[in-house]
């Protein structure tokens, strides 16, 4: 389905009053409205698209927060009430006023941050050294709101291209990758027309 122009996939029922409140409840504070909206249209799912992380040191990184939580009470992962519990069984993670919302295809997550206004900020986990790239755990604030978040989601060129070159070519697959490339803009077709066409000769951008 899209959600504000974003192609998201594996999306769950509405999120009912009752599991909104009950998150609030535990979370000691109202959700924002944007993120509230978010669980009673979508509830959660997998969202493929990269934000840039800018980090203290003047170190820019693209992360892919993929999996969303959903509302539901059901006591399993990438459920919003179970991995608010999960983290709170980390020394030191605040009791009040913090919320898991969605974690990439590791260890780094991404929370909302209610205790002092509203921002959305990023756990990102260091590299093994061996990588040559950032080795320290950072906190990092990404947006104002669940709502900025959403709009500074974008596909990083080198998923564009990594995409092109690997995935299997089918009319579907085909049609669905120029929706969620277009999701984005239309900029790419100029920049990735030559490896495009070369790739999908019977679908020219």
């Amino acid at each position: 389905m899209k959600y504000r122009n974003l192609l998201i996939e594996d999306t769950n029922s509405n999120a009912t009053h009752a599991e909104v409140e009950s998150i609030e409840n535990e979370l000691g504070m109202p959700l924002p409205n944007d993120y509230k909206e978010f669980l009673k249209s979508c509830n959660g799912g997998y969202l493929e698209y990269d934000i840039l992380i800018n980090f203290e040191k003047g170190q820019s990184e693209y992360l892919c927060f993929s999996s969303l939580y959903s509302a539901s009470n059901e006591n399993d992962w990438e459920c919003n009430p179970f991995e608010l519990n999960e983290a709170r069984k980390q020394e030191g993670f605040p009791q009040t006023g913090i919320l898991p919302i969605a974690r990439d295809g590791g260890s780094s997550m991404l929370y909302l941050d209610l205790r002092d206004g509203y921002k959305v900020v990023a756990f990102v986990q260091g590299l093994t050294e061996w990588t040559g790239l950032r080795q320290e755990d950072s906190i990092v604030i990404v947006a104002n709101s669940f709502g900025e978040y959403l709009e500074k989601l974008t596909i990083s060129d080198e998923m564009i291209k990594d995409h092109i070159e690997n995935f299997k070519v089918s009319e579907d697959s085909v049609n669905s990758t120029i929706d969620w490339f277009d999701s984005i803009g239309l900029e790419w077709r100029e920049k990735f027309r030559k490896q495009w066409n070369e790739r999908v000769p019977f679908n020219e951008v």
